[in-house]
């Protein structure tokens, strides 16, 4: 049974990161991958294909938990064997994106090498990822939050924050937004 079940998981991955990169079957891709395990919320948008973590097992795929109104762009790299990966609701992924939970040691052990270690990544609702980020290890970004694109995110994003550069710093905080009739005098 657990042959055939692995058979399925990676069928479902294959034929979702083959179908085309347009139109409907971006909606269909995230159908595919919910069959193969993973816990996808409603109106996801998967713009494949989707990079996952190669061994394809029960742990990697479970691990991974995408919510409700998530627009995941072409490339996007979720590597999460031995660990977990969640995205909240709304969020926005650019291309290129890579979410790596695993990493080594700095120094070397005869005998031991580097060692391995994994920490979850914790996506809040409403973030916005541009374009070639990598989200490392054991990083939580919170509700609302920027990630500039080609930013390298080292350590925990504030709620209301922009971020950028390598490794990501602190740019400015971002205002939430005014409602359109607070903008002309309506509300006091």
């Amino acid at each position: 049974m657990t042959l055939l079940t692995a058979f399925r998981r990676h069928l479902f991955i294959t034929l979702g990161n083959t179908l085309p990169t347009y139109g409907p079957f971006n909606r269909m891709r995230a159908s595919m991958f919910r069959k193969a395990g993973m816990a996808i919320g409603r109106d996801v948008t998967i713009i494949g294909p989707l990079n996952v973590e190669l061994s394809l097992n029960e742990e990697t795929i479970r691990g991974i938990s995408i919510g409700d109104n998530v627009y995941l762009n072409a490339d996007t790299r979720l590597a999460c064997r031995n660990s977990r990966i969640s995205i909240g609701d709304d969020v926005q992924v650019g291309p290129r994106v890579s979410f790596e939970t695993a990493t080594h040691g700095i120094v070397y052990e005869p005998e031991l090498g580097r060692g391995l270690d994994h920490h979850e990544i914790r996506v809040g609702d409403k973030v916005w990822i541009g374009a070639g980020a990598t989200i490392l290890p054991g990083v939580t970004i919170h509700e609302a939050a920027v990630i500039a694109a080609g930013a390298v995110v080292t350590k925990d994003v504030p709620a209301y924050t922009l971020v950028g550069g390598v490794p990501a710093r602190k740019i400015r905080d971002i205002e939430k937004s005014e409602s359109p009739l607070q903008r002309h005098g309506a509300m006091a």
